[in-house]
């Protein structure tokens, strides 16, 4: 197969965008990944007279720290100078308040690797998106199932597309060092004599989609949602059909430890599933990729690289002052005016923050159109518009109330509120309150309502995206600094 031909524009973008979901700095592996140099069973005997000795849950109360490994990864967990974010950061971070203790993230580079952590007892638990395993059940445990996903085949676009395994017969499939997916392969393998595949395996996510997009790889096999992170973030990487059954992902216990720890760990997620956190925190953290539309996401990673730069201080000025993440102010200048300060609506709004004139001069803006006093005049708007808000709303549900109320209007989210209240959702968290904009639109609901019609949807697409830019401006801060000087 002939090489492809990229230009800029071609790897531009997956560089930034695929590398900034899926690699992870090498200092943090150095520093948190040591091999063990002991024999593996005088190891296991040393982990088990652990345990003997106290009960897991005793240990981690009296150490007063959790100690979790993890890897970086979207949706899991991204260290960040602001605040972390990730699925498995706020799933532990809740579970670790609970004990009463603080939380050690031990960053590793492979799934394998996050296994042999909790093996060899530098870890209580792995919490990585990890699948649950039958063919590691006799060395370690499992948690509750916090997320059902399923099993997808991903190739490059210029790929045949495949219906299933049958149809890449004698072709290589990759998959990640570790994966629960190799064994699950090689039984269907060993059945099924239609399917005959080179299994191989790569260290992470990053070398398996820079092989499919270099057309070094064939064909791989991704979770579902990773497969949806890369093919919006990349237009060389197509997703193919869902394969097998759906994949449950969970923590892991070493099984040389009681069940103590364990046992606490069902209570907490049989009580998040009963109080609606965990499905809460699982909305948080992948609803706004589902909506993202992959050319706006591509196009969105290239300006950050060609367009954001002039107003990166500003917008970092502006979040210290009026205290909102920086990068969040920059999401909404870019969904507002994709970063362009002389743009203009045919509503009247102007400049990088699309601030109307009425707006401008109760915030004391004398000139729009000037970049840096209309940043500064947008994060104040904002950071107003949070006070507005339910009080008992809690972050960053408030900051997303009050993005909406910035696209549609305090009086359109009122309604917004009290049609949820109505309806028996809660005001306070902005997934319940997503559910109802849309009704303001349809004449049966806003005909009730005190500030009538508005465009609920659009509202409803605004705050999402914003949400995802602001995690791809995160994970892209990962491997490179935003605000330092070009060459």
């Amino acid at each position: 197969m002939p090489p492809r031909q990229r230009g800029i524009g071609r790897w531009l973008i997956p560089m930034i965008g695929v590398g900034a979901l899926f690699a992870a700095p090498l200092a943090w592996w150095i520093q948190t990944w040591t091999p063990a140099d002991r024999p593996a069973r005088l190891a296991a005997i040393d982990v088990a007279d652990t345990f003997k000795r106290s009960p897991q849950l005793e240990q981690v109360r009296d150490r007063g720290v959790l100690r979790v490994a993890t890897l970086i990864e979207p949706t899991l967990y991204i260290p960040d100078s602001y605040r972390p974010q990730g699925l498995e950061y706020d799933l532990t971070g809740r579970f670790a308040e609970r004990l009463g203790v603080d939380v050690e993230y031990v960053v590793v580079p492979t799934i394998e690797a996050a296994y042999e952590a909790v093996a060899d007892n530098r870890v209580d638990l792995a919490a990585a998106g990890l699948a649950v395993d039958p063919a590691r059940m006799q060395r370690f445990r499992f948690g509750p199932p916090y997320l059902t996903v399923s099993r997808k085949l991903i190739h490059a676009t210029d790929r045949p597309a495949p219906k299933g395994l049958a149809d890449i017969d004698g072709a290589t499939i990759t998959l990640p060092t570790g994966s629960a997916s190799r064994f699950w392969l090689e039984r269907v393998i060993a059945q099924d004599n239609t399917v005959r595949l080179d299994v191989v395996e790569a260290q992470d996510k990053l070398a398996i989609l820079e092989g499919i997009r270099h057309g070094d790889i064939d064909y791989a096999l991704a979770l579902s949602h990773i497969a949806l992170l890369a093919h919006k973030l990349s237009d060389e990487v197509a997703i193919g059909p869902i394969v097998g059954p759906p994949v449950a992902l969970a923590w892991v216990f070493s099984r040389q430890a009681d069940e103590s720890l364990h046992r606490v760990a069902r209570r907490f997620f049989a009580e998040a599933r009963s109080d609606q956190q965990l499905k809460m925190l699982v909305d948080r953290h992948y609803a706004q990729f589902e909506r993202l539309d992959e050319s706006l996401s591509r196009r969105f990673l290239q300006d950050l690289e060609t367009h954001a730069r002039p107003y990166l201080a500003t917008f970092r000025r502006a979040g210290e002052r009026y205290e909102i993440d920086w990068r969040l102010l920059a999401s909404v200048g870019y969904q507002e005016s994709k970063w362009q300060p002389g743009a203009v609506s045919h509503q009247g709004a102007y400049g990088v923050m699309q601030i109307v004139l009425p707006t401008a001069r109760d915030l004391g803006l004398t000139d729009p159109t000037d970049p840096t006093t209309n940043i500064m005049s947008g994060a104040k708007y904002i950071a107003q518009l949070r006070e507005l808000v339910p009080e008992k709303a809690i972050e960053p549900d408030r900051t997303y109330l009050a993005l909406a109320a910035y696209n549609v209007g305090i009086g359109h989210l009122s309604d917004a509120l009290e049609l949820t209240r109505r309806q028996g959702g809660d005001p306070t968290q902005w997934a319940d309150v997503r559910e109802r904009l849309p009704q303001l639109s349809d004449p049966a609901i806003y005909r009730d309502m005190r500030y009538g019609y508005a465009h609920g949807n659009e509202t409803v697409n605004y705050v999402e995206n914003i949400r995802a830019f602001h995690d791809l401006m995160i994970w892209v801060a990962t491997r490179k600094d935003l605000l330092a000087e070009r060459p």
